[in-house]
């Protein structure tokens, strides 16, 4: 497992690349797109743990972290949405140098799902396989949650969306900007161009079964419930960590068919 940063040296992104096993080595790369705010401390630990087990099932894997997030170069309040796309485009371009192979899946969680989705409408990414585990489904219905949360929490004095239109959710904002990009994502709008597609959810809701119909005519699609722990808004004084194995293995299996 080797930390690293990556990128232009002014945006440098930071990520962990983690080396297959030798013995079962694949010709095949994932990258892991992260989900955003307190979902992404919950799944750290999920996430690693997914990746070192693919990684011992031969592939090459890499996690990271988008501009402004975590320990990657630039403040939250100066991105926005596209260049979060186009870190997942560089880091793909990465994860093939490193690697040195041109088959490259995408395993987005959440918010990671979304903007996975959008950067592969693009064919010349060539990605092969795509997760999207308990995907956010567009833009407006993140932003929906979000504030249905807030509001179920908040008290009267509470401000979670400033005089300029940010929405704070545990410390974390999204700045208006942010939260008008994202609102023109919706991915019963979009059909990336990947050879396979899993989604795969903890818990059922509208808006699985919204994608599900939207997607149900592509033959790279495929929808899976696995009940497993996936209450990404719940926040704890210890952090929250939540580590669904059911979906770990349900991901792996899928992978290494």
């Amino acid at each position: 497992m080797d930390p690293f940063f990556f990128g232009a040296s002014t945006q440098a992104l930071y990520g962990v690349y983690h080396h297959p096993n030798k013995q079962t080595t694949r010709n095949e790369a994932i990258l892991i797109c992260p989900t955003y705010g307190q979902e992404y401390m919950r799944a750290h630990r999920a996430n690693k743990q997914l990746a070192s087990t693919l990684a011992k099932q031969g592939f090459h894997v890499l996690r990271f972290d988008y501009r402004g997030t975590g320990d990657s170069s630039g403040e939250i309040e100066d991105v926005t949405i596209e260049n979060w796309l186009e870190d997942i485009e560089t880091a793909i371009e990465e994860l093939r140098e490193t690697s040195g192979t041109k088959t490259v899946h995408i395993i987005g969680l959440r918010l990671g799902a979304l903007l996975a989705s959008a950067t592969t409408i693009n064919k010349k990414l060539n990605i092969k396989k795509l997760v999207l585990w308990d995907p956010i489904i567009s833009g407006e219905s993140y932003d929906q949650e979000l504030q249905t949360e807030i509001n179920r929490k908040s008290t009267a004095d509470s401000k979670p969306i400033d005089k300029n239109s940010t929405l704070h959710f545990h410390g974390f904002p999204l700045s208006k900007e942010m939260r008008e990009d994202l609102s023109t994502i919706d991915l019963c709008e979009l059909k990336p161009h990947v050879k396979k597609i899993l989604h795969i959810v903890s818990k059922e809701s509208k808006n699985a079964n919204k994608l599900k119909t939207a997607w149900s005519d592509m033959p790279a699609y495929e929808y899976a419930f696995v009940k497993a722990p996936g209450d990404w808004n719940f926040v704890d004084d210890v952090g929250g960590i939540m580590l669904p194995q059911p979906i770990l293995h349900a991901i792996t299996t899928w992978m290494t068919a």
